[in-house]
């Protein structure tokens, strides 16, 4: 059996858990297993995470995903001397481990006029410059705005990333986070990426642990629930209240202290 996780409960204790070598762990990166920072970029892994993640990759024997609205690039600049399975964009990419290439299902290519994507970028990038504490984040396939540092800016950024999103038109789609809106491939959210992977081995037939932190996360939470695992909403209470998730903890630092009690 596995260890009881140090959550609050959302209603009634869930059931006992089956033992954590049976589990396919779906995990967010920013606000989950990385501390938030002010700027996108300055966001960096606590000293040993990435080793406790080779440890716990080792022992579900490979179904262990980054699901993440970061591009796969960024994640491997991330953890340079590790290749994860990643999920990026929140599912419009999908690069698999070393070990299970071939093995996993793509996830279906983009579409959309390049040309018409390009100009949405550089309207949110021009209108944002003038914004004091309003920054522009390029992901490649998509882009956001951050206002973290600008709460007060909230209205101006949706106003932006709506012109952004005519302007890209059809094959994208935006979507709202803590204090960031993004511009993306449409289609593709986590929750269809998680129900992917657990059609495919090694993921498949395992019991899926899934933990977010934002509202991109919710779609991967109720992916989770349906098959029946254990969705980890991280942050605060209230949050947990709003939140499709099963369970919370509050900090992405618990989080990963949970993680290591399994790993050792």
């Amino acid at each position: 059996m596995a260890p009881r996780p140090p959550f609050r409960g959302a209603g009634d204790a869930p059931p006992p858990l089956p033992a954590p070598a049976t589990w396919a762990f779906f995990l967010d990166l920013d606000g989950t297993l990385l501390d938030l920072a002010a700027r996108p970029d300055a966001v960096s892994p606590e000293g040993g995470l990435a080793g406790m993640l080779v440890r716990l990759e080792r022992m579900v024997s490979g179904a262990l995903a980054l699901v993440t609205g970061r591009a796969v690039e960024f994640v491997d600049e991330l953890f340079p001397e590790q290749r994860f399975t990643v999920a990026g964009l929140h599912g419009a990419e999908l690069r698999p481990s070393p070990s299970l290439a071939g093995h996993l299902l793509p996830p279906p290519p983009g579409t959309g006029d390049a040309a018409a994507f390009r100009a949405a970028q550089d309207l949110a990038r021009d209108r944002a410059l003038p914004l004091p504490g309003v920054l522009f984040e390029d992901k490649g396939r998509a882009f956001a705005l951050h206002y973290r540092q600008a709460p007060e800016q909230r209205d101006a950024v949706a106003r932006i990333m709506a012109e952004a999103l005519a302007l890209a038109g059809t094959g994208h789609r935006l979507r709202d986070g803590k204090c960031v809106v993004e511009l993306g491939p449409a289609g593709q959210d986590k929750g269809m990426i998680v129900r992917n992977l657990m059609g495919s081995a090694p993921f498949q037939g395992r019991y899926p642990v899934a933990a977010g932190d934002d509202l991109t996360d919710e779609a991967m939470f109720r992916a989770v629930n349906a098959l029946g695992g254990l969705s980890v909403r991280v942050g605060p209470e209230e949050a947990l209240a709003r939140s499709a998730a099963s369970t919370g903890i509050e900090t992405p630092g618990a989080f990963r202290s949970w993680l290591r009690g399994m790993t050792g």
